[in-house]
């Protein structure tokens, strides 16, 4: 049954042009169809249907990036990629009440040091850290901490090399933010 008010079946959103304004760079990929007329002889049926919008893709990838230190981030727990799970674990790892995380400095230093590497425009001197409360069946705590409103670097940008037989050149990738956060497994 559906409520009073309310219609049965897929919601239909009238279409809408772009949000911005076109660019030369937007204005040459958009393309609109010419009006038809029967004078011109247009294969276009003329059947009243809006111009064409055709937009850019823009795709963001998020990359999880595991740091080469010892110690697990937030612990004294060695970190060893391969060993079996649960062997290096400690009442912090579990989330036992009364124990508190404690940021490793190690992981702190990479972590500035990657995002200078990214020509992060901010790099933040004072950051803090979020519980992200969800299920992973390698977290038995039932939470993971990390970074959301803070992150430790924002802004930035990492030039890339095209080979020459690929067109040569340099490709600029925008970085929106860098954050740090204990691995779910």
């Amino acid at each position: 049954p559906v409520p009073p008010g309310r219609r049965a079946g897929p919601i239909r959103l009238p279409r809408r042009a772009p949000t911005r304004a076109a660019t030369p760079l937007h204005a040459s990929k958009t393309k609109t169809k010419p009006p038809s007329s029967p004078e011109t002889g247009d294969a276009s049926k003329g059947d009243g249907k809006a111009d064409e919008v055709q937009f850019e893709a823009v795709i963001g990838i998020e990359t999880h990036v595991q740091l080469n230190c010892r110690t697990k981030a937030f612990c004294r727990c060695p970190s060893v990629y391969g060993d079996e799970p649960n062997t290096h674990v400690c009442p912090t790892c579990m989330g036992y009440p009364g124990t508190y995380p404690i940021l490793s400095e190690a992981v702190a230093r990479k972590a500035v040091q990657l995002s200078l590497g990214l020509n992060a425009t901010t790099l933040r001197r004072r950051s803090k850290f979020d519980r992200k409360q969800y299920f992973y069946p390698d977290l038995p705590k039932g939470y993971q901490i990390s970074q959301f409103d803070e992150p430790i670097a924002e802004g930035g940008h990492l030039d890339v090399v095209i080979p020459v037989e690929d067109g040569g050149g340099v490709k600029r990738i925008g970085i929106t933010r860098a954050h740090i956060e204990e691995d779910a497994g």
